[in-house]
């Protein structure tokens, strides 16, 4: 899942999504078959299930993880429409289901449906958390919040986790605890914490197989990076997220666009060009935040 992530006009507007994904993370569960594409193995498993609801609608959930962590929003809505009028469901299966359908419709810009639905997601959240104490689902419940009400109740929960599981030696927890901090510190335009957190948010996970996460990872230290007019070093990182990136990815897309955004901060007019016309506009399908940068690029660029 994603961690909690995912956020913002920053390489984060994609990322507001990105920050839920611990309950059904479908990486992980993916690399039983890494021969096989994700999608495709997911797909079988349900098939092969069916009979099993119990790991039938845990592996539903690694499919809306998919869905969101590769911001296929019409697919996720689409696949969890179907049970929003059902009422006998697991707990937890409701939970990610609220929880990414808020967060898809938030992006889409259905504000107000989407927040009666986190405020569904908000009382599971609650429930499950006072049940198990789980660290993952306190960082859920602070995205949640930073998305859909108080930044700085956000920030106190992220903060009581942290201290509460510092031994916790889990890297993705790790991961979606300083993304989410980070994602608060660059609404709050404090650039120097948003960068540290954002580079302990990495160091706890470039060492895994996690590819989907380090590019997340990657892009946010880079995004940060840039916001804090550090230039050469929010560079190395975007361009550190194509080692795990295929060519059609959003997130190839997006990083070529900050790419062209920072040579063009830093004058290098040429290299600004040469990033912006590695993307095909007409097969990348922008949220409208990016979308509205790359045509400024676009226009400034013509310009010169």
């Amino acid at each position: 899942m994603v961690r909690i992530f995912l956020l913002l006009s920053i390489v984060a507007t994609s990322f507001n999504a990105l920050a839920s994904e611990n309950y059904s993370d479908h990486e992980a569960f993916c690399l039983q078959q890494p021969k096989t594409h994700c999608l495709t193995y997911i797909e079988t498993r349900l098939n092969e299930v069916k009979d099993n609801p119990a790991q039938w609608y845990k592996i539903k959930t690694y499919q809306f993880d998919y869905y969101y962590d590769y911001q296929q929003f019409e697919n996720l809505l689409n696949a969890i429409t179907p049970f929003l009028e059902q009422d006998k469901l697991p707990d937890v299966f409701k939970l990610q289901m609220y929880f990414y359908y808020a967060k898809a419709l938030n992006y889409i810009g259905k504000k107000a449906e989407a927040k009666t639905y986190a405020a569904k997601a908000f009382t599971q959240l609650d429930g499950i958390y006072n049940a198990f104490g789980d660290p993952l689902r306190l960082v859920e419940l602070a995205n949640l919040h930073y998305v859909f009400g108080s930044k700085k109740a956000a920030m106190r929960l992220l903060r009581d986790a942290e201290q509460r599981f510092a031994k916790n030696n889990d890297p993705i927890f790790h991961l979606e605890l300083h993304i989410n901090k980070a994602h608060i510190y660059l609404k709050w335009q404090q650039y120097e914490h948003a960068v540290k957190s954002n580079l302990m948010a990495y160091n706890a996970i470039k060492n895994t197989n996690h590819a989907a996460k380090i590019v997340l990872a990657s892009g946010n230290l880079a995004y940060s990076y840039q916001q804090n007019k550090e230039y050469l070093e929010a560079i190395n990182y975007y361009k550190t997220a194509f080692k795990f990136t295929e060519p059609s990815s959003i997130y190839h897309a997006i990083y070529s666009l900050r790419l062209a955004q920072v040579y063009l901060q830093i004058g290098k007019k040429a290299q600004a060009k040469e990033w912006l016309s590695r993307i095909d506009r007409n097969a990348t399908e922008f949220g409208k935040g990016h979308a509205a940068l790359y045509s400024k690029l676009q226009h400034a660029l013509s310009n010169n």
